[in-house]
C-alpha cells in the first residue's frame, strides 16, 4: 500500500498531523524545498512535495551512517516493515522491556532522525500497521539492490497467508507440526515455527546438499536469475525440498512482483525471517552505531578564531588584488572556455598571490556576480563589483565566502582524480568563470564537509600532525556517507567499498580551499565556518548572518596610512584597508602591493591625475593629512605635491573639435591604440582625456559603430565614454545589492495554519491564470495547477510530465512559457526552438527531471 502514490501521501499526511505544530515546524526547517513558491496551502501538498524523489535524495545526503544503514535495511525488507524484523535484520536482540543498550538506543535515534525528516514514519495508531515502519518510496528506490540482494525480501507472514487446504496440511506434516484446528490456527503454528531462528537453522542443518547450496546462494543474492544452481536438476531438487518446508516462496505463494525470472516465471525468494536465521550470529545488515575514533586535540575557541581571522584577512586582501588586476586589464577566455595559463600567470604576478588563490578568487567572484564575460569573451567587472568595493571588509568576505559554499565546482582541483579505470578526462582542469555549469555534487560535498567537522564540538580539533585528510575522510564516511563524492571524484564500485586513498585525494583541494578562506583552522570548524553552514531559505539571510560573524572575527579596518619617503614616496596600510581610505588613495596614488600590507606609490603622474580633476595643491595636501591622520606631512611629500602642481599649471592651448573623457583609464588607453578608431586621429591629453580634430557627430558615429556607448554632454559638448555593450550576451549573473535581508519565515505559525481545521482557514484566492488553465488541464490537481500558473505569471522555468494519448509519459524541462489555451508554447532544455503542448495531456508539473 505504501508504494502507491496516493496512499503514501495520505500516510505521511497523517504522520505530519500527529507530530504537532512544533514537530512539523522542525521538519519544514530541515526540508526547506517543500516551501518553494508557490507556497503550499494544505498539509497534503506538503506531504506530496516531501515524497518527491529529488527532495528525498537531498534529505538523504544529510543522513549519518547509522541512518543510512537503517534505511538500506528497510529498503531490503518488506514494507510496511514490523520493527522486530528490522531489529533482527540489524543483529540487535529483541526488545525485552529491560534497559536499552547503546546499539538499541542508536537505532531509536536513527529512526527518530528519519522520522523527523519525513523519510520513515510509524503506522497510524489503531491500524494494522501501527507497529510497523513505513518508508518513502523514493528513499527505498535509492537502492536498486539493497544489501547486495537482487530482489527485495518478502515477509514470511505473506507466504504463509497464501497457503490453503492440502498445501498447508502437507507443510505441517513435513515439518512434524500439529495440524489440528482451523486454517488460521494452522498458519499461526507454522508462523511461530519459522519465526524461531534456532528451529530454522536446525531444519537447514538436516537438508540435503542441493538444498543447502540453493539456500546459501539465496542468502547471498536472494535471486536465482542466471544461476546455474536454479537451472540444474540438483537445484530443482533443492528447491522442492525447501518449498515443501515453506523456506522460500513458490509459484503458489509468489513474492514481490519484481521477482520475474529469465523465462517469465517467478523466481524463488527467501523470506526475510529465513534469511536472518541463516545468517546466524552474523547480522544480516551492517550497523555501525558508534562514530569512528579520531585523533583529536583540545583547542580553545580563541585559538581557532585567531587563526581563522588571519586566513580570512589574507584571503580578502589577495581577493582585492586579483579583482583589481582583472578590472584594470580584463583577462580573455580561451575558445574552449576558462582562463588560460598565460592569463593566470599574469594575474598572479600582478596580485602577488598563488595560482590556487587566483583560481579560488576568480571562481568565487564569478559565482557572486562580481565578474562576468561579454560577447568578446573578456572577463569584465560588473556593477556588483563596484558595489562590493564600497562595502566593509566583513560584507566583502561574506559575499565571496557564501558564493564559495554554493558554487558548482572546486576551482583548485587542477589534476584529475584517478579511478580504477584510469584518469577521469572530464575532471576540471582550472578556473572557468564563464558561466560553466559543473556538477552540483561539489556543493553537496562542501556542505557535508562543514556539517561533519561541526560534530567535533567547540573545544576539539583533528590532530593535524598525523593524517588529517584521512581523519576527515573517516569523519565524512560516518556523518555524511551519501555526500562524500561528487561527479568530479566518484569511483565506480560494484559493492561501494571505501578507498581511503581516493577519498583523501578527492578531499584535499576542498579542505585547502576551506583553510584559505578561514572556514577550517587547525583541524576545526571556525566561527566563520559555523555561520557559513547554516541553511536558511533566503541567501540574503545567510549573507547577513555571515557578515555579522565576520565583523566579530575580523580585525577592524584601518582608517589611516603610514606615509613614507624612503626610497620613494608611498603610503603603506597595515591590515585591512577601509573602503574610504582605499578610495582616497586610489585618487592620489597608484596601487603597488595589496598584501601582506597594502601599498600605494605617490608619483608625479598620480598627482597630475588628481590635478586633472580640478583639485588644487592645498586640497591634495589636506586629503593626504586625512589619510595620514596627522597635521604634519613629510617634507619630501609636500615638495612633490607643490612641484607637480607648479608644473601642471604650465599648460598649452589647443583647439580640438571633439573632447572625449572617461574615468576609466584602461578604456581611454584602449581607444587611443585602437586600429578601428585610427581615422579619428585621437590624441591623449591626460590618462582620462582624448581629443579629435573631427566634428562631434562624426566621432559619435564612429564610436557607436565600434561597439562603444558614448554619451554627448549637451552642457560642455564633451563626449563621455562607457564600456562596449555586449551583443546579446548580458553580464551574468545579475548584480546583487547588499540590501536589507528579508525576515526569516515563521515556520511555527505556518505549521499551526496547516494543522488548523479546514473551516478555520480563509478560502484560497484563485488567480486568473488558474481559472484559464482549469478549463483544459483537467489531469492536473489544484496544487499542480497553481505551480503551472505560478511559472507562467512569474516567467519561471518548470518541468512537466506529458502523456499524449495512450503513449508513454515523458518529462520536459521548459522555459519561456507562453499560454494560448488549449496550447502551451515553451522552449525545452537549452534549445530555443518552441515546442507545443496540449494542456489536456499534461499530467504533472514540477516533476523530477530524469538524471
Amino acid at each position: 500500500m505504501s508504494d502507491s502514490k496516493t496512499s503514501a501521501v495520505d500516510q505521511l499526511h497523517d504522520h505530519l498531523r500527529a507530530v504537532g505544530p512544533t514537530g512539523l515546524a522542525d521538519l519544514l526547517a530541515e526540508r526547506r524545498d517543500a516551501l518553494t513558491e508557490p507556497r503550499p496551502r494544505t498539509l497534503s501538498e506538503i506531504a506530496e512535495r516531501l515524497l518527491r524523489s529529488g527532495s528525498v535524495e537531498r534529505a538523504a545526503q544529510r543522513l549519518s551512517l547509522p541512518c543510512v544503514e537503517v534505511a538500506e535495511a528497510l529498503a531490503a525488507l518488506p514494507t510496511p516493515c514490523p520493527r522486530p524484523m528490522l531489529t533482527s535484520m540489524l543483529g540487535l536482540p529483541p526488545g525485552t522491556g529491560g534497559p536499552t543498550s547503546d546499539r538499541e538506543g542508536t537505532l531509536d535515534q536513527a529512526l527518530g532522525r528519519l522520522s523527523a525528516l519525513g523519510l520513515v514514519w510509524p503506522g497510524e495508531e489503531g491500524s494494522e500497521e501501527q507497529d510497523s515502519l513505513i518508508m518513502a518510496k523514493a528513499l527505498r528506490d535509492l537502492w536498486k539492490e539493497p544489501l547486495g540482494l537482487r530482489d527485495r525480501l518478502v515477509g514470511f507472514e505473506t507466504i504463509v497467508e497464501n497457503l490453503r487446504g492440502e498445501r498447508l496440511t502437507e507443510a505441517l506434516e513435513t515439518l512434524g507440526l500439529p495440524g489440528q484446528g482451523s486454517e488460521t490456527e494452522q498458519r499461526s503454528t507454522l508462523l511461530a515455527h519459522h519465526c524461531d531462528a534456532g528451529r530454522v537453522r536446525d531444519l537447514v542443518a538436516q537438508a540435503p546438499a542441493s538444498a543447502k547450496d540453493l539456500l546459501a546462494h539465496l542468502r547471498q543474492y536472494n535471486s536465482t536469475t542466471y544461476s546455474s544452481i536454479s537451472m540444474s536438476s540438483a537445484g530443482q531438487e533443492g528447491q522442492n525440498w525447501a518449498a515443501d518446508r515453506v523456506l522460500l516462496s513458490t509459484n503458489e505463494s509468489p513474492a514481490s512482483p519484481s521477482s520475474i525470472g529469465f523465462f517469465g516465471a517467478r523466481e524463488t525468494q527467501l523470506p526475510a525471517e529465513v534469511l536472518i536465521a541463516l545468517r546466524g550470529p552474523e547480522p544480516a545488515a551492517p550497523f555501525h552505531p558508534q562514530p569512528p575514533q579520531l585523533p583529536l586535540t583540545t583547542v580553545t575557541s580563541q585559538y581557532i578564531a585567531e587563526a581563522a581571522s588571519a586566513a580570512a584577512v589574507a584571503f580578502l586582501s589577495q581577493a582585492t588584488a586579483v579583482l583589481y588586476a582583472c578590472a584594470q586589464q580584463p583577462p580573455v577566455l580561451l575558445k574552449a572556455g576558462g582562463i588560460g595559463t598565460r592569463e593566470l600567470i599574469r594575474i598572479t604576478k600582478a596580485s602577488r598571490c598563488t595560482p590556487a588563490m587566483a583560481r579560488l578568487v576568480l571562481e568565487s567572484a564569478h559565482s557572486a556576480g562580481l565578474l562576468a564575460h561579454d560577447a568578446q569573451q573578456r572577463i569584465l567587472a560588473t556593477t556588483a563589483y563596484d558595489v562590493w568595493t564600497t562595502r566593509e571588509p566583513a560584507g566583502q568576505y561574506a559575499q565571496l565566502a557564501l558564493a564559495w559554499r554554493t558554487m558548482r565546482s572546486t576551482p583548485t582541483r587542477t589534476t584529475p582524480i584517478a579511478d580504477r579505470y584510469g584518469a577521469d578526462s572530464d575532471a576540471p582542469q582550472g578556473p572557468t568563470p564563464a558561466s560553466r555549469v559543473d556538477c552540483g555534487g561539489c556543493r553537496v560535498t562542501r556542505t557535508a564537509l562543514l556539517d561533519s567537522t561541526a560534530t567535533l564540538g567547540p573545544r576539539h580539533a583533528l590532530d593535524t600532525t598525523g593524517d588529517p585528510l584521512g581523519a576527515l575522510a573517516d569523519l565524512l564516511a560516518w556523518h555524511r556517507p551519501r555526500a562524500r563524492f561528487c561527479a568530479c571524484t566518484q569511483k565506480y564500485s560494484y559493492r561501494g567499498e571505501r578507498d581511503r586513498d581516493h577519498e583523501k585525494a578527492a578531499l584535499a583541494p576542498l579542505v585547502r580551499e576551506a583553510e584559505l578562506l578561514g572556514v577550517l583552522a587547525h583541524g576545526a570548524l571556525s566561527p566563520l565556518g559555523q555561520a557559513l553552514r547554516h541553511h536558511d531559505l533566503d541567501p540574503a539571510l545567510q549573507e547577513t548572518g555571515l557578515a555579522a560573524t565576520a565583523h566579530q572575527v575580523l580585525p577592524p579596518p584601518t582608517q589611516t596610512a603610514h606615509l613614507s619617503t624612503d626610497p620613494d614616496v608611498r603610503a603603506v596600510v597595515d591590515g585591512m584597508c577601509s573602503p574610504r581610505l582605499s578610495d582616497l588613495l586610489d585618487q592620489l596614488a597608484d596601487r603597488a602591493v595589496q598584501h601582506p600590507a597594502s601599498e600605494w606609490h605617490i608619483t608625479p603622474a598620480s598627482l597630475a591625475r588628481a590635478l586633472d580633476t580640478g583639485r588644487t595643491a592645498d586640497e591634495i595636501l589636506d586629503t593626504l593629512r586625512t589619510i595620514a591622520g596627522s597635521t604634519v606631512l613629510p617634507e619630501e611629500l609636500t615638495d612633490l605635491v607643490r612641484k607637480t602642481a607648479d608644473t601642471h599649471d604650465r599648460v598649452s592651448l589647443t583647439t580640438p573639435s571633439s573632447v572625449l573623457h572617461s574615468t576609466d583609464t584602461a578604456l581611454i588607453a584602449e581607444l587611443a591604440t585602437s586600429d578601428r578608431l585610427a581615422p579619428l586621429r585621437l590624441s591623449s591629453l591626460a590618462p582620462t582625456v582624448l581629443t579629435s580634430p573631427l566634428a562631434g557627430g562624426t566621432v559619435l558615429a564612429a564610436l557607436r559603430d565600434a561597439g562603444y556607448a558614448p554619451t554627448h554632454d549637451q552642457h560642455n559638448g564633451a563626449i563621455r565614454l562607457k564600456h562596449p555593450l555586449p551583443e546579446g550576451h548580458p553580464l551574468l549573473p545579475a548584480p546583487r545589492s547588499p540590501g536589507p535581508a528579508p525576515q526569516p519565515p515563521d515556520l511555527l505559525g505556518l505549521a499551526e495554519d496547516l494543522l488548523a481545521p479546514a473551516g478555520d482557514r480563509p478560502a484560497p484566492q484563485i488567480s486568473p491564470t488558474e481559472h484559464v488553465l482549469a478549463r483544459d488541464a483537467q489531469r492536473l490537481d489544484p496544487p499542480a495547477l497553481r505551480r503551472l500558473a505560478h511559472a507562467l505569471d512569474h516567467v519561471m522555468e518548470t518541468t512537466i510530465t506529458y502523456r499524449p494519448g495512450a503513449g508513454q509519459p515523458t518529462t520536459h524541462a521548459l522555459h519561456s512559457l507562453q499560454l494560448d489555451p488549449p496550447y502551451l508554447y515553451a522552449c525545452t532544455g537549452s534549445d530555443d526552438e518552441v515546442s507545443t503542448f496540449h494542456l489536456s495531456h499534461i499530467e504533472d508539473v514540477d516533476a523530477e527531471t530524469p538524471g
